[in-house]
């Protein structure tokens, strides 16, 4: 575990240089909230741009990694090529949970300024987890692509498969639907909706580091 803290240490100081940049886009992203014409339209915004924006922040490391050759300084040292790949999910899932919860303080916080009420704790909750599984599909898509390809060429390939997916679902919603029996479907789900997107998240989480591991442990450096 040392060292896996070791690992997720070394990446926070690489992003250093990255703290004027992230104020900036914490205080953009802010202020686009705000612009929003109601209290609920600010406080979704604000949940969900903090949690991709500080999840997306994360990614940046692979970059570092890249460019300073860390890798091959790393892999000279006791620890093993899983424990790397490890630290890199913990760090992108710690960087995205931070997120979250500052964009649901502040959700909270600005609601209850507003509306001098107590905001609905389990919408806002909703809505983060919900923000959590967007930006986890793009970091356990982009991760095993940066792993097989490099930093530059692994977006390049995960934006082609997220446009291959996005198209295929796009195909889909022309399907026609019985409308009521959708209906009825989308209703029953969004009850147990936050706990189904939990368990999708460990799951595509899992799946993609996995798939990172493999690529990355037979991988020359």
């Amino acid at each position: 575990m040392n060292i896996i803290k070791g690992l997720m240490t070394k990446d926070l100081l690489q992003l250093r240089s990255y703290r004027k940049s992230l104020i900036i886009f914490i205080i953009i992203y802010f202020l686009v909230a705000i612009s929003q014409s109601s209290i609920n339209g600010i406080s979704t915004m604000l949940v969900i741009m903090l949690t991709l924006g500080l999840g997306m922040f994360s990614m940046a490391t692979f970059n570092y990694d890249e460019v300073s050759k860390t890798d091959k300084y790393i892999l000279t040292l006791p620890l093993t090529r899983k424990e790397v790949v490890l630290s890199k999910y913990i760090f992108c899932i710690c960087s995205t949970l931070i997120g979250c919860i500052i964009g649901m303080v502040l959700s909270f916080i600005i609601t209850f300024i507003f509306t001098k009420s107590i905001p609905n704790i389990f919408e806002i909750i909703s809505i983060g987890i919900g923000a959590i599984f967007g930006i986890s599909i793009i970091e356990t898509i982009q991760i095993p692509c940066i792993y097989k390809w490099g930093a530059e060429k692994g977006r390049l390939n995960m934006f082609i498969l997220v446009i291959i997916v996005s198209s295929i679902l796009g195909g889909i919603s022309y399907i026609n639907f019985d409308i009521i029996q959708v209906s009825n479907l989308l209703s029953l789900i969004e009850k147990i909706l936050p706990i189904i997107l939990l368990i999708a998240i460990f799951f595509i989480n899992f799946i993609s580091y996995k798939v990172s591991y493999k690529i990355y442990s037979k991988k020359e450096l």
